[in-house]
């Protein structure tokens, strides 16, 4: 397999030519030594040689082990070519720089130095003993070569320093990348969250905690609301037994915390220590997310973890407050439908059925005084009164139903979704349906328009899917939903045990939760390179029963 060499492989390569260039050019220029075309001979070996170990480098920069046994080789291999071509006098004794840039920018700070050590006493021994002509002591070698061995010094300092901050920069790189993807993921879980169970949000919030910040515990405490009982809070990492106690604390500082606006560190008695954030929408204090630091956390570490929850904290608030918005939305729209329902029927349905009602009432009192012709008449105009009351019922009862209208269907809205995510992402999304939804519960359309979108999306963004194919059967008494997609799949063991190394692990949770609610059953099948498949099946009228 072709490695596509780094911008760092490049510039390493690129010095190692341009040293190479001028140490050879200088030692063809030296007067002294063997003949020109030994030296050449010796500078195509060496070509050969760079070649062969800047190729090496480039194919082991992820194998270190294998890494620091080239570059101890390449160093030997200098070390005999500089006391060969006339040792401390070599043209070839800055060429040593190559081997030390690769161990001070790849491998570890002590092996750096380690050989770097090496390099400088094994070549003054040497030197002293093979090649010392004009018989100077230990110490006058070492002085003559001290700008050698200060340049390789300062290199490995400079070196050591540029890798350090390159570190830095790849891990908080990293760390940015995947907090995007978290919170992609998470902002995704919001859009699609129903209305009925939105406080499942809490639950959500705190894995995102834990899986933004590595560290095990975190916590979604609610306040109390006003004439209403306090919300259940939420809590990962902490035993059931645990979970009172930790709540009870945080309730007894309860008048402080709704005073608070800014991130605070406080010790809990016999829970250690913790960094909470007030949650607050628009018009009243929600609550408090805090996770419980460790006690080897630094600064710099902690100045991060409070940047994850003031904005873990600005979308809770805005998560509850549309919550809440939507919950009032929909009361005005109910409340607005039934008054113009009302008074569609007291204007004119209302009035008709008292007409009705009054003219029958006047035909059984007076029916034996009138004459057949007028019997007829009177009949056939109750007949056309009970006919145009039919017709106004018939007119309310279209403008109310989609499916009589022709308005905008729940089935409608699902094939819009699937179809704009298919254009948006390049992916062919195959949608199947039997039966019709008409007589579904509104709770169900909810909850499969979440598991279709978790489901679909996931295939997109984590299974990198080109298809993906939904099968969904509408019957009386049951559903199924069978979602399939061509993806790299993933192990499913790892999903539910260590589902915090995983993006879409509350997604799938979180499918399964809604399933369960509704007394269905979620059957997840996936491997490596194989795709994903899930199966549903959700009998109709459970949820109503267990909520009766």
């Amino acid at each position: 397999m072709k490695i596509k060499p780094t911008a760092e492989d490049k510039l390493i390569a690129y010095y190692r030519y341009f040293s190479l260039s001028l140490t050879s050019l200088m030692y063809l220029l030296d007067q002294t030594g063997p003949s020109i075309i030994y030296k050449s001979l010796i500078i195509a070996i060496l070509v050969m040689f760079a070649q062969t170990f800047s190729f090496c480098y480039r194919r082991l920069r992820s194998r270190p082990k294998t890494l620091v046994l080239a570059v101890s080789i390449e160093m030997v291999g200098i070390i005999a070519l500089t006391l060969f071509t006339g040792g401390y006098e070599s043209s070839f004794r800055l060429y040593v720089l190559n081997p030390v840039l690769i161990a001070a920018g790849s491998l570890s700070i002590y092996f750096g130095w380690s050989l770097l050590l090496s390099y400088i006493s094994i070549f003054a021994v040497l030197c002293y003993f093979f090649i010392n002509s004009a018989n100077r002591n230990f110490l006058e070698i070492v002085f003559i070569n001290g700008n050698l061995f200060l340049t390789l010094v300062l290199t490995v300092i400079i070196m050591q320093i540029v890798n350090r901050m390159k570190r830095q920069r790849e891990e908080s790189n990293a760390r940015t990348k995947e907090t995007m993807e978290h919170i992609k993921s998470l902002y995704h879980i919001v859009e699609t969250s129903s209305q009925h169970d939105f406080m499942n949000i809490g639950q959500v919030i705190t894995d995102y905690v834990v899986k933004l910040t590595k560290l095990d515990k975190a916590l979604f405490w609610f306040a109390k609301k006003s004439g209403e009982p306090a919300p259940q809070s939420r809590q990962t990492g902490w035993q059931q037994e645990e979970e009172q106690f930790l709540f009870s604390e945080l309730g007894k500082h309860e008048h402080e915390w709704r005073l608070q606006r800014e991130p605070i560190f406080r010790n809990l008695p016999g829970l250690g220590d913790f960094l909470l954030m007030p949650v607050r929408m628009s018009t009243r204090f929600v609550g408090m997310i805090g996770l419980k630091l460790e006690s080897t956390e630094g600064l710099e570490g902690r100045r991060w973890y409070i940047q994850q929850l003031i904005f873990l904290s600005e979308l809770s608030a805005n998560i509850l407050e549309r919550h809440e918005l939507g919950v009032i939305e929909n009361r005005l729209i109910i409340t607005n439908e039934q008054n113009r329902i009302a008074d569609e029927m007291h204007d004119s349905v209302s009035q008709s059925l008292f007409g009705i009602v009054y003219a029958t009432h006047s035909l059984k009192e007076s029916w034996k005084r009138m004459s057949d012709h007028e019997l007829e008449e009177q009949i056939e105009l109750i007949h056309d009164s009970a006919t145009k009351v039919a017709k106004e019922l018939r007119i309310t009862i279209y403008s109310l139903s989609s499916k009589k209208s022709g308005g905008p269907t729940w089935l409608g809205m699902v094939r819009s979704h699937l179809k704009s995510l298919s254009r948006l992402n390049d992916v062919d999304i195959d949608l199947k349906i039997t039966g019709d939804d008409f007589s579904l519960p509104y709770p169900y359309h909810k909850a499969l328009f979440r598991i279709i979108s978790e489901a679909t999306g996931n295939a997109i963004r984590h299974g990198a899917a080109s298809r993906v194919d939904v099968e969904l059967s509408l019957k009386p008494t049951w559903i199924r939903l069978l979602i399939c997609d061509n993806g790299v799949g993933f192990d499913t063991d790892l999903l539910w045990i260590e589902s915090e190394d995983s993006v879409s692990g509350l997604g799938m949770k979180n499918m399964q939760y809604l399933t369960q609610s509704l007394g269905g059953d979620f059957q997840l099948s996936s491997n490596e390179n194989t795709g994903t498949r899930i199966m549903i099946s959700i009998p109709v009228g459970v949820a109503e029963l267990k909520n009766a």
